[in-house]
């Protein structure tokens, strides 16, 4: 199941955390993930690890702008080639007092001509991020706006603790641990609306929602009900009553964040187990487990 991309917290929250600084800075990082997790969801049944090039400009004033390449496999609508995709990205970092930070921002997408249909839903974003962080502890908050060929609101609440310890591995080095757990909310409203405009156009979408066993029990119940119904009357009907989606939980993830600096250097590496939560019938409800890794390089101004 693919979906339009939703810019990973990792890429959105560096911004701020950045932003206390007195000086400028420009970072240069490359990132590998194993699979992409788009509006909360993980695509279970064709993997989808991407690379993603991105050089971002942090100011000492708490504005920062980013520029995200994204090369991502088996997002065509094939679902065996690569797609691309490139990201523009505006945050300001604001302080009301020493452990708050509000982090309003926003974001625009490209696509290549050869993305999924599903894959560029959306084309922008506004979002903001309110972080609360007292020592070692850290909690936010989360809810973003996007809009495109379709429209949808969804929010995410985290919590994490940060493990630091100085000159490890090396005598100028540093390592932080961040064991956290994320939980995202929203709706499958405009997922379903754009089926039903699609069936419009394209048939062979009536066979792939037959794929999946819990919509295709449902269609053979009601086929027997309503033996004078066609299977496309009930799919369609099925869509419509789906579409009146309610805002609610849909997933929720464990992670394990690493990251080493090394003078002008960073390393990150990443392990998360994401759990999906009332997911729709078309949408696989496997837990996954994929990982993350990155290298930064950090150029003062």
């Amino acid at each position: 199941m693919i979906m339009g991309h939703v810019p990973s917290s990792g890429q959105q929250r560096t911004g701020y955390m950045n932003s206390s600084a007195n000086f400028n800075s420009l970072i240069f990082s490359v990132d590998y993930t194993s699979n992409s997790s788009v509006m909360g969801i993980l695509n279970a049944d064709t993997r989808q690890p991407s690379v993603s090039p991105a050089l971002a400009l942090y100011t000492k004033w708490g504005a920062d702008l980013s520029v995200i390449g994204n090369l991502m496999d088996n997002s065509d609508d094939s679902l065996e080639n690569f797609a691309t995709e490139l990201q523009f990205f505006l945050g300001y970092a604001f302080r009301p007092g020493k452990h708050f930070t509000f982090y309003p921002s926003y974001s625009h997408f490209f696509y290549s001509r050869n993305s999924n249909a599903l894959k560029s839903l959306f084309s922008d974003d506004i979002r903001i991020d309110v972080d609360y962080n007292y020592d070692f502890l850290s909690i936010g908050a989360s809810a973003g706006y996007y809009t495109g060929k379709q429209h949808a609101f969804y929010a995410a609440l985290s919590n994490s603790f940060q493990i630091y310890f100085d000159r490890f591995p090396f005598r100028k080095s540093s390592l932080s641990i961040s064991p956290g757990i994320d939980v995202n909310f929203g709706s499958y409203e405009y997922l379903n609306l754009y089926y039903i405009s699609e069936l419009k156009d394209n048939p062979g979408l009536y066979y792939y929602l037959l794929s999946y066993p819990a919509i295709r029990r449902y269609v053979h119940r009601q086929l027997v009900l309503h033996p004078d119904l066609t299977y496309k009357d009930i799919l369609d009907t099925y869509l419509e009553e789906k579409a009146q989606d309610s805002f609610k939980l849909t997933s929720v993830s464990i992670n394990l964040p690493l990251y080493i600096i090394i003078g002008d250097f960073g390393i990150s590496l990443g392990v998360y187990y994401f759990i999906p939560v009332a997911q729709p019938d078309y949408i696989s409800g496997e837990s996954l487990f994929f990982f993350n890794i990155g290298l930064t390089y950090n150029l003062t101004l």
